[in-house]
């Protein structure tokens, strides 16, 4: 039986090599922070950017500077609500959309050539175990 330790271990190893992957594969300008962003968005803009903040679990100050910096790349575009000047809605941008459907299809790529060798039923039992750490980590924040 592996121990905590072991599995932290072959996790931690496993986040790092994804980690590497995503920056060294994909949009060289395109934080791992950065396409949680779009990601977030692509499923439920518009949203404000506190909102965005707490979704990505950071600080509102870190938020802000990453999303500056997806509106400088012109991936998003900023809002002021109409109602409440104060409040700021965050949008794709079609650029936004096609640059967070690359990233997305180049990610899936490389995680299906990890998987390629673990049948069907070890996917399965892979993707069970892992959401249910999820949602215990989740229940634990």
């Amino acid at each position: 039986m592996a121990r905590e330790t072991d599995i932290f271990d072959r996790l931690f190893e496993l986040i790092r090599d994804f980690e590497r992957q995503f920056r060294d594969q994909g949009d060289k300008d395109l934080s791992t922070t950065q396409f949680q962003a779009l990601t977030i968005l692509s499923q439920a803009e518009p949203m404000t950017a506190m909102g965005m903040a707490t979704k990505l679990r950071i600080a509102g100050p870190t938020a802000t500077r990453t999303l500056d910096s997806l509106e400088r790349r012109e991936l998003i575009i900023k809002e002021r609500d109409p109602q409440d000047r104060r409040m700021v809605w965050l949008r794709l941008t079609d650029s936004g959309r096609d640059a967070w459907q690359n990233e997305r299809n180049r990610q899936r790529d490389w995680m299906a050539d990890l998987l390629g060798d673990l049948s069907a039923d070890e996917q399965t039992t892979l993707f069970e175990l892992m959401t249910k750490l999820t949602a215990r980590a989740a229940s634990r924040r």
